[in-house]
């Protein structure tokens, strides 16, 4: 999965499963520069899909950055 498939889940809620091996994406979160802005999730009710991801320090598919407000998905983390 790159970025721009991410963005079929923008404006929506998904579920982020953490993996150790064969990930869907690769994340980085980070402080400036994101590929997308995120909210953090209380619940997984009204979640469209299912991610499987790997967070990594180099070389990430997409990097993200947590928001309290106005992201631009919102993620569950199982």
């Amino acid at each position: 999965m790159t970025k721009e498939e991410l963005a079929q889940f923008k404006g929506k809620k998904v579920t982020f499963e953490r993996v150790s091996s064969f990930p869907d994406i690769r994340i980085q979160f980070v402080d400036s520069f994101p590929d997308y802005e995120i909210k953090q999730a209380d619940s997984e009710s009204f979640s469209v899909g299912k991610v499987k991801y790997q967070e990594v320090t180099s070389f990430p598919d997409v990097k993200l950055k947590k928001v309290t407000a106005f992201g631009d998905m919102e993620i569950y983390f199982e």
